[in-house]
């Protein structure tokens, strides 16, 4: 089954304003970001479909869907299904046939929607509203904890959005050298981070509904966690369950019982660096065990962390 998900196709990190989030990821981790008139030929999407509700921001061998769903008004006046407030919220992937997908997720007990938010039986999937040959699919999150959406690109797309949109869609891409200009010095992405109240709900599905593997568990302090990181699709994801024993909602601040997904690990070239460039730009953050974490309520809900450590 694992050949049907290749890899990651972006995180989605919902913002209130679009203009402001795209000048902060460009002042402070020097990221421009891009628009969708560089990811698709629009002759060969539909003409209807919003493109300026999101950018991308490329980050090592992540891309970051930056996502203002106050300006996504889906075809028919629909509203697209996101919380009010910023965080990240979903994880999507790309699938070779979302379809297939689709049947194998309900066979083992996981319900899906498409993009009108109706239930997805036998794998019956109608196309996306980008384009007649896309299909999107989401899973819900009462069965998968967090929201997970898969995408099959039509083959027509793929070559232009390699261009700009994903450069890791080409055959031959592989991680380029850190840019000597790069104020962060980033050299790659080690984990995501997802705090969950349920641990074997999260391994069923990325162990045994899809598999994966499993490269480590212990304690996290960060978090004062039980964690366990699992290695997916060429990414890992870090499930944390609080000794606690209560998740937060990030958008509600209530107790949940779904998962919230709440940081990402990077590898940098150095920490020092790193901390040097976000006091100059204003940016607060806090420093333990050698890694540098910024502090979510200044940095969109999310918990950016860099260290020098390989995450081996």
């Amino acid at each position: 089954m694992s050949y049907q998900v290749p890899m990651m196709f972006h995180p989605t990190l919902i913002v209130d304003d679009l203009p402001q989030a795209t000048e902060w990821f460009q002042r402070v981790f020097g990221r421009r970001g891009i628009r969708w008139e560089e990811k698709y030929d629009f002759s060969k999407i539909n003409a209807d479909y919003p493109t300026e509700y999101s950018i991308f921001i490329h980050l090592g061998d992540v891309v970051l869907d930056v996502l203002s769903p106050k300006l996504l008004t889906l075809p028919g006046g629909k509203e697209a299904l996101y919380p009010q407030g910023e965080g990240l919220v979903d994880i999507a992937w790309y699938a070779e046939d979302a379809r297939e997908v689709a049947r194998h997720l309900v066979a083992h007990g996981v319900r899906v929607r498409d993009q009108e938010g109706a239930l997805v039986e036998g794998g019956i999937l109608p196309v996306s509203h980008l384009a007649d040959d896309c299909y999107i699919l989401w899973t819900l999150p009462e069965d998968t904890g967090l929201t997970y959406e898969f995408l099959e690109m039509g083959e027509q797309h793929r070559e232009f959005y390699s261009r700009v949109g994903d450069p890791r869609l080409d055959p031959g891409w592989s991680l380029p050298p850190v840019s000597a200009s790069d104020p962060l010095g980033v050299v790659r992405h080690l984990h995501h981070t997802i705090l969950t109240p349920d641990l074997e709900r999260a391994e069923r599905l990325y162990t045994e509904v899809f598999r994966g593997k499993i490269r480590r568990r212990g304690p996290d302090e960060t978090w004062d966690a039980d964690s366990v990181l699992i290695e997916f699709a060429d990414s890992v994801l870090q499930f944390a369950r609080p000794r606690s024993g209560t998740v937060t909602d990030l958008f509600t601040g209530e107790p949940a019982s779904g998962d919230s997904y709440v940081g990402m690990t990077f590898q940098v070239v150095d920490v020092d660096k790193v901390a040097s460039h976000l006091a100059k730009q204003g940016v607060s953050y806090e420093r333990t065990n050698g890694s540098l974490s910024t502090m979510p309520p200044e940095t969109m809900g999310v918990r950016w962390t860099f260290t020098e450590n390989d995450g081996q």
